[in-house]
């Protein structure tokens, strides 16, 4: 973790895969993040997709590193005085429940706000606090289907299916939703900090996958209202048919995502590998030019390109100021030494599983080595928060006989 939100407090509920995101993200700057659970239940993601072992599931251990569990009834007097103890040192409050399971909890706005008035409250759902779908409990595709970003797909006599594949496919409701409320988080934080005042925050992850489509948001709301006249602002191609952005493949077997479409970028590419007789094939009258439809130029670019490997055209890239880039799978992120040296896999020393590999922190603080802390077993700091919340040794005991905590 870096220390960005060192000293910050933040308590998590509801269990959600967009919450944990939340948490996660903020812990991975730095803040305590106190995961509250169901006793013997706890998040269910911990058990969801591939797993390392029982309760270890990849999911969890991506989603709930630098956190601390507690675990913790909240349907009983003794669980809410718990919570409102450690709501009155928090400084942000994240939950995913729908509908008015917080209020029968004790644990919405109004509640929280009574007990630490300058809370940022974050609630982070699937479709929304507010509107005729308030109360819909979603699953992830759900949000992209409502954001325009998973449109069924045809098969045949079959009926109608799920897109498949990586979930930001479709803009990644549970990926970009909680970025918009980490971010809104955040900017409440700055504004508690400056003015004593608290916030409550209602993130839509269908409403984040609908503004991630900003690129191609305004043609398609306003269609009867782009002048096809002015056409599509000088491209000349769609991406498929382009020569000049497109993957060519290397001489070690690998790719590179070729992105010259401005006049310079194509130039500089045309000197750096001798062939300045193709310096004629970019339009001038096109803003950029994709070389869309033009097959041959294609085989020509790719037979270039089967002269170096992809370290080697990286090295031309450096050199000659041109706009290309590895095409990586995913599985080879961690052998690039761009990334490497940007820290963004990073080796997990986790006490069970011994070293494993695992995603980075994009946000970058200089001189701060990024640390990861590994997910917490379910009530793994519950004696370590109740003591700090100034609970005595037989009170944890008499909480943890009653399976409160």
């Amino acid at each position: 973790m870096t220390g960005l939100l060192e000293g910050v407090t933040v308590v998590e509920t509801g269990v959600l895969m967009t919450v944990d995101f939340v948490g996660r993200m903020l812990g991975d700057e730095g803040a305590d993040v106190v995961k509250v659970e169901t006793p013997q239940l706890g998040d269910y993601l911990r058990n969801i997709m591939t797993r390392f072992a029982p309760d270890w599931s990849t999911f969890h251990l991506t989603l709930n590193r630098n956190k601390r569990s507690l675990t913790c009834d909240a349907r009983t007097a003794e669980g809410r005085d718990v919570l409102a103890r450690l709501i009155e040192r928090a400084d942000i409050f994240i939950t995913g429940n729908v509908g008015d399971t917080n209020r029968k909890l004790g644990l919405d706005y109004d509640a929280v706000r009574s007990i630490r008035p300058e809370i940022v409250y974050c609630q982070a759902t699937g479709f929304g606090a507010t509107g005729p779908y308030a109360e819909v409990p979603t699953h992830g595709q759900m949000m992209d289907a409502l954001g325009g970003g998973a449109a069924p797909m045809a098969l045949d006599d079959r009926g109608f299916v799920v897109p498949t594949g990586d979930p930001l496919g479709g803009s990644g409701g549970v990926v970009i939703g909680p970025l918009y409320a980490a971010f809104g988080v955040a900017c409440a934080l700055a504004r508690a900090r400056a003015t004593g005042e608290g916030s409550y925050l209602d993130v839509s992850c269908a409403d984040a996958v609908i503004a991630a489509k900003w690129l191609s948001a305004l043609p398609l709301l306003n269609p009867d209202k782009v002048d096809r006249a002015w056409g599509d602002g000088g491209t000349g191609a769609g991406m498929g048919e382009s020569a000049k952005y497109q993957h060519y493949e290397t001489a070690d077997g690998k790719f590179i995502l070729f992105c010259a479409i401005e006049a310079k970028f194509w130039n500089h590419w045309c000197r750096a590998v001798g062939r300045d007789d193709l310096l004629a094939e970019h339009r001038s009258d096109l803003v950029v030019d994709f070389g869309g439809g033009e097959d041959e130029l294609r085989r020509e670019i790719q037979k270039v390109f089967h002269t170096k490997t992809q370290v080697e055209w990286m090295q031309v890239a450096v050199e000659h100021d041109i706009a290309m880039g590895p095409a990586l799978r995913f599985d080879e992120i961690h052998d690039d030494p761009h990334l490497e040296a940007r820290g963004q896999v990073v080796v997990e020393h986790h006490p069970l599983f011994g070293d494993v590999l695992t995603l980075g922190n994009p946000i970058v603080v200089p001189g701060e080595k990024f640390v990861v802390r590994s997910a917490p077993a379910l009530g793994q700091h519950t004696d370590e928060v109740l003591g700090e919340l100034g609970y005595s040794d037989s009170e944890r005991e008499q909480l943890h006989a009653a399976g409160i905590v």
